[in-house]
């Protein structure tokens, strides 16, 4: 089970002073707390739940506008994960729920060089539309990513 104390508190203006006061008084390590809630919130969560975790952003972001005073490493948190969370949204809403059973991968690609592709199968719908909200922010010039449904797989292993 994961822990969700930080992030539930956040639903709860009333708790807020203390929440702060908890995450500023154990810093890096409190803070480390609510960014690993958040990754886990954005990474487990459906449609039903985005308005709620994007409420819950603001709120932290009020409560801690600058994390970059906890480590230099997140300077840009709020925005990237607010990002990720944008572009989870944006492959629900591109896909049917009647359309979403079934498995999916991701691929990322760059055809211009001679790196390899990545591929990521066997995933479910929500795990696939987390890794495009994950990996589409960090794309680079040229590459190019794509969230698909798996309709015929042929599966062989070696002897």
């Amino acid at each position: 089970m994961i822990n969700t104390q930080f992030y539930d508190q956040l639903a709860h203006v009333e708790l807020h002073p203390h929440l702060k006061q908890t995450i500023d008084k154990a810093g890096y390590s409190g803070f480390r707390i609510l960014v690993d809630q958040f990754e886990n919130a954005v990474k487990f969560a459906d449609e039903e739940h985005f308005d709620q975790l994007e409420e819950r952003i603001l709120r932290a972001i009020e409560l801690f506008p600058e994390p970059v005073h906890f480590s230099p490493t997140w300077q840009n948190f709020w925005h990237e994960i607010q990002t990720k969370l944008r572009w989870k949204r944006h492959v629900y809403a591109s896909v049917n729920d009647h359309d979403r059973a079934g498995e999916w991968q991701i691929i990322m690609d760059n055809p211009f060089t001679n790196q390899e592709v990545v591929c990521y199968p066997s995933l479910s719908f929500k795990e696939a539309a987390y890794l495009f909200g994950y990996f589409k922010p960090t794309l680079e010039l040229n590459e190019y990513i794509r969230v698909q449904k798996v309709v015929t797989s042929l599966i062989g292993t070696g002897e």
